[in-house]
């Protein structure tokens, strides 16, 4: 019986942990670089946190904050994604973000809106329950 309840537990917890991620990373994972947008008003930085031990991987995290108001310097995670290789992030505009992460094999490029958009690579972000009180769109990668 013990084994069946452990069985179960461990059976609801992978079925049903999308529907309750957040972005929340707490802190962790190393900045790999930091590019200010072209009036100075943002900061976005490029985190890599690993994964797995020495057979896993490295996870790629986007993070936007206010670099004008110390007093509003909240961190905002827009991207989470499998980190492919090939990374940059350029400004299009004051509130679009390029993020490229690609290889040969995959390209999980997109252009977000720092305003209203997110990428999950796992897609968990659009389905969580404890974050569509936040109205964000999550768009598909480019092709």
């Amino acid at each position: 019986m013990l084994i069946l309840v452990l069985f179960a537990a461990v059976f609801l917890y992978f079925w049903l942990r999308p529907y309750f991620s957040t972005f929340d990373r707490s802190e962790k994972g190393e900045l790999s670089y930091s590019m200010p947008s072209r009036n100075g008003d943002y900061t976005a930085e490029i985190y890599g946190v690993p994964y797995g031990g020495a057979a896993g991987g490295v996870t790629i995290w986007v993070d936007v904050k206010k670099t004008n108001a110390p007093e509003d310097a909240t961190v905002k995670t827009i991207y989470r994604a499998e980190h492919h290789g090939n990374n940059h992030l350029e400004w299009d505009s004051e509130n679009t973000l390029r993020i490229e992460n690609w290889n040969e094999y995959t390209d999980e490029t997109i252009t977000l809106n720092i305003d209203d958009e997110m990428y999950d690579g796992w897609g968990w972000a659009c389905k969580s329950l404890r974050m569509k009180d936040q109205s964000v769109r999550c768009p598909a990668p480019e092709k």
